[in-house]
């Protein structure tokens, strides 16, 4: 569900780096303030700027502190989330979940990531091992270096969770024949739910792939992550 035309102050405690192309926005969580695993917010600042302001939290509805994590960028609010000082403000003027982009508990899932769409995953997965889900869990995590975002966590992660896997695929060098074959050879036909998170172009290439494997189309969630 998606709350419109709120109004919500956040406090920057700290950036981060996260590798070295991406960083981590850390604010202080708004007294009362609930969520989801896989929800996003939208941001505004106290100038108009230009550039995507939608961005989906990477920390997960257990941890005390609200996160986003983004690639860098060139545009301006990218800019001003790169350049945030402890104790600026922002707000939050949206926030919610669109494609009924949140796992379902006691359902086998398969996680697709793209570089930094692996942010709202890293949310559910700090859920599940926090709040003790269950559910069988794949994530298939893509990325141009081996600068794999929040990696220790992950691995960390799959460890306490059972029936959890991850695959790590490099996929600079990589032609989209062999891309999609790896693919083929590691994602799982017979899962409940596919969650794909990443650039248009990534989600376009990995539905049709899916569609070919014989995945329902209505099985499958998406989260497009503009202005990658």
């Amino acid at each position: 569900m998606a709350h419109q035309k709120v109004d919500i102050e956040l406090r920057v405690l700290h950036v981060r780096a996260e590798t070295p192309q991406h960083l981590s926005v850390v604010f202080e969580r708004p007294r009362g303030f609930d969520y989801e695993a896989g929800d996003w917010i939208d941001l505004a600042f106290a100038d108009e700027l230009r550039g995507g302001r939608t961005y989906s939290l990477s920390s997960s509805p257990t941890e005390p502190d609200l996160m986003i994590t983004f690639k860098e960028g060139q545009s301006e609010v990218k800019r001003a989330l790169a350049g945030a000082a402890p104790g600026d403000r922002m707000r939050i003027t949206a926030y919610g979940n669109d494609y009924e982009f949140q796992l379902a508990e006691h359902r086998d899932s398969v996680l697709i990531a793209g570089g930094v769409g692996v942010a709202p995953f890293r949310s559910m997965m700090k859920e599940m091992v926090d709040a003790r889900r269950s559910g069988s869990l794949e994530l298939v995590y893509l990325n141009g270096t081996d600068d794999f975002l929040f990696k220790d966590e992950l691995d960390a992660w799959q460890a306490e969770l059972p029936d959890a896997r991850i695959d790590y695929i490099v996929t600079k060098g990589l032609k989209r024949k062999d891309r999609e074959r790896m693919l083929r050879e590691v994602i799982s036909v017979t899962a409940h739910l596919y969650y794909v998170a990443g650039s248009e172009g990534m989600i376009e290439s990995t539905e049709a792939l899916l569609d070919t494997m014989g995945v329902d189309h209505d099985d499958i969630r998406i989260d497009s992550f503009g202005g990658y």
